[in-house]
């Protein structure tokens, strides 16, 4: 293994999974800015999976010293575009990016037959469950130990064994791999990049509150969500019997659903008397939020609440987030959007959702997740009143869990960029209470 008296590694990342979703496209500027903190000089390519001309643009912005290609592997690994065969011949060490799980086993399996260089995860959910069970964090955390030892998948588990390191963004993810014997050469706790996700156009924020009519700490954000995204109405695509099912699923549970949220609503109103803001972080909840939300205000807070009527930008939505006074969301990303601003925040997590909802509490923000089942809109509203009972309590938790998490991630970057091993990087988490001892 390298030091970090050794010039840092050149990286290949991959990453920037989906632009219709402002938390995905944070993942990529997050964890390259988290990886220059830890050295301005480190060379990073991204190699995008979907990456929009505006979110392109913002990454530029955010990061000006990336190198940004495209191209993808032929049948038999190749890469298809020069510029990618280029950094895929030179770079040090290739990085799967923050996501929902370790994927891109053809692309990892590439890279580890052509070269003898290294590859790994940097904040990845494996969840084992998804998308057939429903839970709670702490039931899915109880079905999961159920599972046998030999449970992961044979492809996966080989990829997974050969890696340097693999970071976990979640402690059941985590709990499971070990579990499940897998042998990466680090296998730890390494968050969601997002939460070193920190570029915000002020300007852009500045038009929003403008045209909303909005002051500066005096308005909290809401942010709904269906149970299962509608992906073939956001790109187009024929719906497959697989999404017929889940469509269904989302016609039986959305009044539910949208009932808690609008009962955090109306309790916010009602308790502050300040406007309530209904933005979206995927584009399909522009219309979720006008077709099905709204009717479901109830009169008396009706003029207070508000509509973002487009799909906004991550860096105006960053800098909205920044002078909120709360942000209530039933998306994951959007309380790490928060976060970086020290603004208080609550996840209404559903039972369809992936483990990830459990790096909250793994960052000491336990009280940030309120579960929609058996919570619902009971639980949904005592949750933002006892956020308003103690607003400073509220606002110390989401900069502590943001700082847990970046205190992490240099962790991460040490090991991307350095190549240090498990026992360096446990001994130094552990001495600074980062990370249980096994």
């Amino acid at each position: 293994m390298t030091s970090t008296t050794s010039p840092p590694r050149s990286v290949l990342l991959r990453s920037s999974w989906a632009n219709a979703n402002i938390g995905d496209v944070a993942h990529s500027p997050g964890l390259i800015t988290a990886l220059l903190d830890s050295e301005p000089d480190a060379r990073i390519t991204l190699w995008p999976m979907r990456l929009g001309e505006r979110e392109e643009a913002m990454i530029r912005r955010a990061v000006p010293t990336v190198t940004i290609v495209r191209g993808g592997l032929d049948e038999a690994g190749v890469p298809t575009t020069l510029e990618l065969a280029t950094v895929w011949d030179s770079a040090d060490v290739l990085v799967h990016g923050s996501a929902a799980s370790a994927s891109l086993v053809p692309e990892l399996a590439a890279w580890r037959e052509q070269s003898d260089r290294p590859y790994g995860y940097a904040g990845v959910t494996v969840d084992p469950l998804f998308p057939r069970a429903w839970g709670s964090l702490e039931r899915l955390r109880v079905m999961t130990r159920a599972l046998p030892a030999t449970f992961l998948e044979d492809d996966a588990r080989a990829i997974i064994d050969d890696a340097e390191f693999l970071f976990a963004r979640d402690s059941i993810s985590l709990e499971f791999l070990r579990a499940q014997g897998a042998g990466p050469q680090v296998l730890e706790f390494g968050p969601d990049g997002t939460f070193a996700y920190r570029y915000r156009d002020d300007t852009a924020g500045d038009v929003v509150l403008g045209s909303l009519g909005l002051a500066a700490g005096e308005f909290g954000c809401f942010v709904p969500r269906l149970r299962y995204t509608p992906y073939p109405d956001i790109y187009g695509t024929e719906r497959t019997r697989e999404f017929d099912r889940l469509y269904a699923i989302n016609a039986g549970t959305v009044g539910f659903d949208l009932d808690t949220l609008t009962a955090a609503i109306a309790t916010w109103v009602r308790s502050t008397g300040q406007p309530a803001v209904v933005v979206p972080e995927m584009s399909y909840a522009v219309e979720l939020a006008r077709d099905e939300l709204l009717p479901r205000i109830p009169a008396d807070v009706r003029d207070r609440v508000l509509v973002l009527d487009r799909y906004w930008t991550l860096e105006e939505a960053s800098s909205v987030y920044a002078r909120a006074r709360a942000v209530v969301s039933m998306e994951c990303h959007s309380p790490i959007l928060a976060s970086v601003h020290g603004t208080p925040t609550i996840y209404v997590r559903q039972p369809t959702e992936t483990i990830k909802g459990q790096m909250h509490a793994d960052l000491g923000g336990a009280d940030v997740v309120v579960e929609v089942e058996p919570g619902g809109p009971d639980g949904a509203a005592a949750a933002v009143e006892a956020l308003l009972s103690d607003e400073a309590a509220s606002r110390a938790t989401s900069s502590a869990m943001n700082a847990a998490a970046v205190g992490r991630l240099k962790e991460v970057a040490r090991t991307v960029l350095f190549g240090e091993g498990a026992s360096e990087y446990t001994s130094r988490a552990q001495e600074a209470d980062l990370v249980p001892a096994r």
